[in-house]
């Protein structure tokens, strides 16, 4: 999923923004798209690192633990980056008025009690943490710098911007991005953390045998991203749609009794976890995982090669969409995409057709062969065709609408190209709006989850 960046709470105070995008927001602007109401600009959340991306829809290679997740034997704590800082030495406030907070390295070496709400930055050799009085303490290294509650408090959340969580926090410098960067990292018991994807992921009104699927299958891929990322890099996932949207503490009953009612219950086949994949519609036809999120032994099982027939969602109106493109534009974006990346789409001169070259068992493109007016073909992944199709370069900005999903026909007339689309993301796996039409039809979350997932079994690894 790509989503709308909201807005940083305060752009005087914080160079730092919450990492946080909500794919309901987006779902609902991407509804003004197919209405024809609004020009939806969807773009990825920017990267500044170079790190691999951890996206339900764009798994990486080569990064991640080799073979499949096992079942998590205990509830697993995870790492959810929930802020990134970068700038010229910022500082980001922590903590609530008068609360008694635990500051150390995360390796030991000796914790502070302080009074916050806490300022804390980064310098070139040391953290700085000024307390609620203005007394500045230093503490000397860059490695992680956990901040914490103490035990027995009356109120052990933690304020972060304008969001409270549970667990703690772990703060990581990132000196590869530039000094003074950090990111600030959420640790957080899973059954903890999950009302809180649940409620960014849904709208508030939604069924609740919508939401124990979902509660279902968001802590089936936590819990794999958690096996995979563990030891590899210092945190899990992000909060935003590129892994699933994390709201923090969350009141929302629906959401709180969702997963509360299927604890520790996640999806396997063959004994180990299923990671559960999702996006907001698969636009009638599913996608495997091993096409659209990659080749991973992890994602080449059964339940997510999708099931067969039109799925129950293309009654709803961001299953079908229409958007147009000036052909020259187009091409250049091509060009862009391919340039960047070293590919042979980079050659390629103005656009006479991009067609179908390869679909899944269910007839869902996974491949299309784009020709240009000199006869030059090229053939790439569904998925490659849509970042190409929505790239951008400095000065050359961004389509005010973007490709909603990888799953369209495109009609070249003289000089416009009609991209007819189905879907809104990567169509793996459940898709939120047939669950919800499932469920709105008396399906409860079982049936919901044995339909998106054929063949997966639900196991409660933990309680």
């Amino acid at each position: 999923m790509h989503p709308t960046r909201l807005p940083p709470v305060d752009p005087e105070r914080f160079v730092a923004c919450l990492d946080v995008t909500s794919r309901r927001a987006f779902m609902a602007q991407a509804a003004l798209v197919v209405a024809g109401l609004a020009a939806c600009e969807s773009k990825s959340t920017p990267r500044a690192e170079p790190l691999p991306t951890d996206s339900a829809g764009e798994a990486e290679t080569g990064f991640r633990t080799p073979g499949r997740p096992p079942l998590p034997a205990q509830e697993p704590v995870v790492r959810v980056r929930v802020v990134k800082v970068r700038g010229p030495r910022p500082s980001v406030g922590v903590g609530a008025e008068g609360q008694q907070l635990v500051v150390g390295l995360s390796r030991g070496a000796g914790e502070a009690f302080l009074r916050g709400p806490l300022k804390v930055s980064l310098g070139h050799d040391r953290w700085s943490v000024v307390d609620v009085a203005g007394r500045e303490n230093l503490v000397q290294g860059v490695e992680p710098l956990d901040i914490g509650t103490r035990l027995g408090q009356e109120e052990p959340d933690l304020a972060l911007v304008d969001r409270t969580y549970p667990g703690s926090f772990r703060f990581v410098a990132r000196s590869d991005i530039e000094p003074g960067a950090f990111d600030i990292i959420n640790l957080v018991l899973m059954e903890d953390y999950l009302p809180g994807v649940v409620a960014g992921e849904l709208f508030d009104q939604w069924q609740l045998q919508t939401r124990a699927a979902q509660a279902i299958a968001a802590r089936s891929y936590a819990a794999s991203e958690h096996f995979h990322y563990d030891g590899r890099r210092p945190y899990d996932v992000s909060n935003t749609a590129a892994s699933q949207v994390y709201l923090g503490r969350v009141l929302h009953r629906d959401s709180v009794k969702a997963v509360a009612m299927t604890r520790g219950v996640v999806l396997a086949s063959g004994g180990l976890l299923v990671p559960g994949y999702y996006s907001s519609c698969c636009g009638g036809r599913a996608a495997s995982a091993v096409d659209a999120i990659g080749p991973h032994p992890a994602n080449d099982v059964a339940p997510l090669r999708g099931r067969s027939g039109i799925d129950v969602c293309t009654g709803v109106k961001i299953a079908r969409w229409t958007i147009k493109r000036p052909v020259a534009v187009l091409s250049r974006r091509l060009r862009v995409y391919g340039k960047g990346r070293r590919l042979t789409l980079a050659k390629l001169g103005a656009i006479a057709s991009i067609e179908p070259a390869e679909s899944n068992a269910h007839g869902r493109p996974v491949r299309y062969a784009v020709t240009d007016t000199a006869g030059q073909r090229v053939e790439l992944s569904a998925d490659r065709l849509r970042s190409a199709a929505n790239a951008s370069s400095p000065g050359f900005d961004p389509p005010a609408e973007s490709l909603l999903s990888s799953y369209f026909t495109v009609t070249i007339d003289g000089e416009t190209a009609t991209f007819n689309g189905n879907g809104f993301g990567h169509g793996v796996g459940l898709c939120q709006y047939g669950a919800q039409t499932l469920a709105e039809s008396g399906k409860d979350y079982r049936e919901i989850l044995a339909w998106y997932y054929p063949g997966a079994k639900l196991v409660k690894a933990y309680s």
